[in-house]
């Protein structure tokens, strides 16, 4: 059941974050399988990222409003924009963020936007950014305890719905830490929430009949296991 649910290939340039993700893996989902969802780290920049390391989507930890100019979201203009056109990205994520949101994405959303004809013909193979927005703008984001959890859940929801609806799938996503550059979430708790959210998002997805109807036990249980990620961090 879940064989829509794609392949993250996660980036951290800061080898730290893999360690902290694996920590939490396997403290916060000791039976973890990989055909649940595969994950591989890479402790690589996108530029320095071997040839060989294809993905269908990069995720963009957005401001709200679509605009990646800064931090990992320069790298992806950078990368897959045209060189004399560097806000090309930017422009069709706006024109989507508009259609669907008028122009705000409130952080903890996803929105998957398809790149124009012209740059989906690069060497990563790479057809979408997901938006997924962690601060309205460049903050502090450390307030907002959940949203890490939010956006990778929201994130999930999205690309495994694409996958259920249409022929052409989305397998693998590239995915960075969310909001743990300018947004200074601990890499303790970017790693808990993203573990978090993908095992309860397994979890819904092989048991519907619990998630399509959850009683007060069961959302008391998943709501302590959210907050238990940012007590501590």
């Amino acid at each position: 059941m879940t064989s829509k649910i794609p392949e993250f290939r996660l980036m951290c340039q800061d080898s730290a974050f893999i360690t902290a993700f694996d920590e939490a893996l396997s403290n916060l989902w000791p039976d973890y399988a990989p055909n649940k969802i595969k994950i591989t780290s890479f402790n690589e920049r996108l530029n320095s990222l071997p040839p060989s390391i294809k993905f269908d989507l990069v995720v963009s930890p957005a401001n709200s409003y679509g605009r990646l100019d800064g931090g990992f979201d320069h790298a992806i203009s950078r990368t897959f924009s045209p060189q004399d056109d560097y806000h090309a990205i930017t422009r069709a994520a706006q024109l989507v963020l508009y259609d669907k949101w008028r122009g705000f994405a409130p952080p903890g959303t996803c929105t998957l936007v398809e790149f124009p004809e012209n740059l989906k013909n690069n060497d990563r193979g790479c057809k979408w950014v997901a938006l997924c927005p962690t601060m309205r703008e460049p903050e502090n984001a450390n307030w907002n305890r959940e949203v890490v959890y939010e956006c990778v859940w929201s994130l999930l929801c999205q690309v495994e719905g694409y996958n259920r609806r249409s022929s052409e799938q989305i397998r693998t996503v590239l995915m960075a830490p969310l909001a743990a550059g300018i947004g200074k979430v601990s890499k303790e708790r970017w790693a808990a929430q993203t573990v978090t959210a993908m095992r309860h998002f397994v979890e819904a997805v092989e048991r519907p009949e619990k998630w399509s109807s959850l009683q007060w036990d069961s959302i008391e249980k998943i709501c302590d296991e959210v907050s238990e990620t940012w007590k501590d961090n």
